[in-house]
């Protein structure tokens, strides 16, 4: 099924949830928006949704047609490597604010919920077309883009480190990239986790334990995590 088909078999919601209500500027923390109101009407115009996925669902394959591209309103998105084994390697997580589907004529990953998750679509030529003679929004796509980019370089270097090491410093991003000062919610299942690391689940329960023994993070409700007064990335992994 097409990307574009997915759109219209998912749940499509009718409020309207335009992009400059869910990305936050990064360097004042209040919401992007841009001069003229007819960019904003544009941009809107350019949306499909918002469109619900159930956790597990898949809302582009890998290899479809890059037709469009996405933004995370509500929930986790996860993008995965498909194997021709059948093995997966789950790329990158996307949260609420984050645009994803950076690739040319197809889509090189498999964007997936990795829980319940609410997504905008955005037609790919159009907005390209649009920051080529706008340059606020050609300013907001290169910020994202390159925050992309840098969680890529991020979780190639995490790789070639110890599993403690992997799991410390991905509850570190995690924390820096959600709203909870002191606490991170795990929305994602662990084999999510497991996969993206590099891990078998059983050595990220394990590792997860070993933390909780330290003093280093705390179990709360649900899946939420704790982040005790001890808690120093550099500090631990190096205990």
């Amino acid at each position: 099924m097409a990307t574009s088909d997915r759109i219209h078999h998912a749940d499509v919601r009718t409020e309207s949830n335009c992009v400059f209500d869910v990305i936050k500027d990064s360097r004042s923390g209040r919401h992007a928006v841009l001069a003229h109101s007819d960019i904003r009407r544009a941009i809107s115009a350019l949306q499909s949704g918002p469109v619900s996925f159930c956790r597990n669902n898949v809302i582009a394959c890998q290899g479809d047609d890059a037709d469009y591209m996405f933004m995370v309103v509500s929930g986790v998105v996860r993008a995965c490597k498909i194997f021709q084994n059948g093995d997966r390697a789950v790329v990158a997580f996307y949260l609420p604010g984050d645009l994803l589907g950076w690739c040319n004529n197809t889509q090189s990953l498999s964007i997936e919920a990795a829980t319940n998750a609410v997504v905008l679509f955005f037609k790919r030529r159009p907005l390209v077309s649009m920051a080529a003679h706008n340059p606020s929004l050609a300013r907001l796509l290169l910020d994202l883009a390159t925050k992309e980019l840098c969680r890529a370089h991020e979780h190639a270097a995490l790789l070639s480190r110890d599993a403690k090491s992997r799991v410390v410093l991905f509850l570190s991003e995690l924390k820096s990239r959600s709203a909870g000062k002191d606490r991170v919610v795990l929305g994602m299942s662990h084999q999510d986790i497991a996969d993206h690391l590099g891990l078998t689940i059983e050595t990220l329960s394990r590792t997860i334990t070993s933390l909780e023994r330290s003093g280093a993070i705390r179990r709360a409700a649900g899946r939420t995590l704790l982040l005790r007064d001890a808690w120093s990335p550099l500090r631990i992994t190096l205990t």
